[in-house]
């Protein structure tokens, strides 16, 4: 056993170490990249053409089996430059859901094209074109 004697003195502290600031610019940064990330997500879903074209909106651009003509596709005003006019719309389905050739269009007697636009690996929408007739 120990003796008083012994013990250290209870005056004694330790050294705490010096507490850090926060630099304001750093808080700032660790706030405004989430809130930006989130933003650019929710302004992509809202003005993309899946997420906005009903029936009857027009759309310019190139549907061909090229995965990357999908980027060419614009909502367009139903004029001169307008290449496709939507006549069926079909929400919240994967993109295999669209059948071979496009079978899930089939009950739009006009439609010739599919369009599907969504995450991958995800849910999105189908929309159903015919060639836009002036």
């Amino acid at each position: 056993m120990s003796t008083p004697e012994n013990m250290p003195e209870a005056t004694e502290q330790a050294e705490q170490p010096a507490k850090k600031k926060r630099s304001p610019a750093k808080l700032i940064i660790s706030i405004l990249i989430p809130v930006a990330v989130i933003g650019f997500g929710a302004y992509s879903y809202f003005t993309s053409v899946g997420s906005t074209s009903k029936v009857g909106d027009c759309l310019s651009g190139e549907i061909t089996s090229d995965p990357k003509s999908a980027e060419s596709i614009k909502k367009a005003e139903c004029g001169a430059g307008a290449t496709y006019k939507v006549v069926g719309r079909i929400e919240d389905k994967l993109q295999n859901e669209g059948g071979a050739d496009g079978a899930i269009c089939e009950p739009f007697a006009t439609a010739e094209y599919v369009y599907w636009e969504g995450t991958k690996g995800g849910k999105g929408n189908f929309l159903c074109l015919e060639p836009f007739k002036a």
